[in-house]
């Protein structure tokens, strides 16, 4: 791992196939900094979002509209607002305090090959891990939580739903889980074990510690974490993954809705 804020960009990629550099120009500070920042910017903004004055704005704002759009627009703008705040502490990070690039981030165009690979990988990973959540679901007898979450959240309001969880959700989550904290990870260690460790940290992330019907999301979710670590690796570019993350969140989203 490169210290302080002196770039040496990484003269071969790691596999040796063109993969994601095993060097980036941050550490251990910035990862800190980003989730202590990330964690008090969530906190603020909540609070924003259930003040009164907001809530009449909003309502004026879409008024005419029924209560089940408003609630589905009222979603969509807080977890917009915390996913441009968490790409806007990763700019600051990078771009600011580390002096780096958008390649150093992983927003590299791949080798045309990787994009029917990730097409692939998607339905491959959506086959496995729904298999896999239901195996989990049947031992302890629970139902999957996010059904509910994002039924109450977006009713059958699809399209504001997929323009959430299929564009900017894994536009975000790859650039901040993969590109700056797998980046990171891979300064440190060997792939397999960036990859795993990766993943059980995005796995840990989306689930909501304490109740079985969340719990059982951390292994499916690890694993996609893990592939999604592979093929940034092995493409050297977030796009594969980008795919493979919209296209598991689009069929989910409208299995759910």
């Amino acid at each position: 791992m490169r210290q302080g804020s002196t770039r040496q960009l990484a003269a071969t990629p790691a596999g040796g196939t063109g993969g994601a550099s095993p060097r980036v120009p941050w550490d251990w500070t910035d990862v800190v900094i980003f989730f202590g920042a990330y964690l008090l910017g969530v906190s603020v903004l909540s609070e924003v979002f259930v003040d009164p004055g907001v809530e009449r704005f909003a309502r004026g704002l879409t008024r005419g509209l029924g209560p089940q759009v408003q609630t589905a627009l009222a979603n969509f703008a807080e977890q917009t607002a915390v996913y441009a705040f968490a790409i806007g502490v990763v700019a600051v990070l990078v771009f600011g305090r580390r002096h780096a690039s958008l390649r150093d981030l992983g927003w590299r165009m791949p080798r045309v090959r990787w994009i029917p690979i990730a097409v692939v990988s998607s339905l491959a990973a959506l086959v496995v891990l729904t298999w896999l959540l239901k195996l989990e679901a049947g031992l302890v007898h629970v139902q999957n939580a996010q059904v509910s979450t994002v039924q109450g959240e977006y009713g059958h309001q699809v399209g504001i739903a997929l323009l959430l969880l299929s564009v900017e959700v894994p536009l975000a989550e790859e650039t901040f889980f993969r590109g700056f904290v797998y980046g990171w990870m891979r300064g440190h260690l060997n792939v397999p074990a960036a990859a795993v460790l990766s993943g059980c940290f995005f796995a840990a992330a989306h689930v909501g510690w304490g109740t079985s019907t969340e719990e059982i999301l951390f292994l499916p979710l690890a694993l996609l974490g893990v592939l999604l670590a592979l093929l940034y690796e092995y493409s050297g570019s977030l796009l594969p993954g980008a795919i493979v993350h919209g296209i598991f969140n689009l069929v989910e989203t409208l299995q759910i809705l």
